[in-house]
């Protein structure tokens, strides 16, 4: 598998773009890119890529949350490239749903789909237990303090992502967490079980 981290707008507000590739580049792949950001800047980027002879650049698009940094370039993208598009929620209906503990193919592996609403009620990671990468999206990864106050869903969320094997995270904003993630998760969790709770909308 091949992880590129796609160089989101400079001049707007955007989230980091992952493009998922087998490492072979084999026609069974299936070149999928994690968020689009919040416009089409990546587009030129992937052009670019060599993402396999005879193979389209990207056919598989899938959302961490609807919010518009992350999903702001999916018409664009969908069009150039004729990629289906997932999410927890779908996007439009030309658009597929995403079901928590789903495996699904990127690049020439397979992720896990895990439902963390914290950020959002629709907020999903994707985790690969064989290389141990996660995709968190807008998840909070980082909890530094036990003075603030988190939804149960939250709290369920950090839980069932610190139970996992990881070497590394790839965020929806900022580098890669690649020194020390299960600590930090397990760090996170602590002060987030230390911390108050925060009432849920019915």
């Amino acid at each position: 598998m091949k992880v590129v981290r796609l160089r989101p707008n400079p001049d707007i507000y955007c989230c980091n773009s992952y493009l998922v590739l087998g490492d072979w580049n084999k026609l069974d792949d299936i070149n999928t890119l994690i968020d689009t950001g919040s416009d089409a800047y990546i587009l030129n980027e992937i052009l670019k890529l060599n993402t396999g002879v005879g193979k389209v650049p990207v056919e598989k698009i899938i959302l961490t949350h609807l919010h518009f940094d992350h999903c702001g370039g999916v018409q664009k993208i969908r069009e150039q490239f004729r990629a289906k598009v997932f999410s927890w929620i779908k996007f439009d209906e030309q658009s597929g749903e995403l079901k928590d503990g789903e495996l699904v193919r990127l690049g020439d592996s397979y992720f896990e789909i895990i439902h963390t609403p914290g950020h959002s009620s629709d907020s999903i990671c994707l985790y690969n237990k064989s290389q141990g990468i996660l995709f968190s999206g807008d998840t909070q990864i980082r909890v530094n303090a036990s003075d603030g106050t988190f939804t149960d869903e939250y709290r369920e969320s950090i839980k069932r992502l610190a139970a996992l094997k990881i070497g590394v995270i790839y965020p929806g904003h900022g580098n890669p967490i690649e020194e020390n993630p299960e600590e930090i998760l397990q760090y996170s969790l602590r002060n987030v079980k230390r911390a108050g709770r925060q009432k849920q909308d019915k």
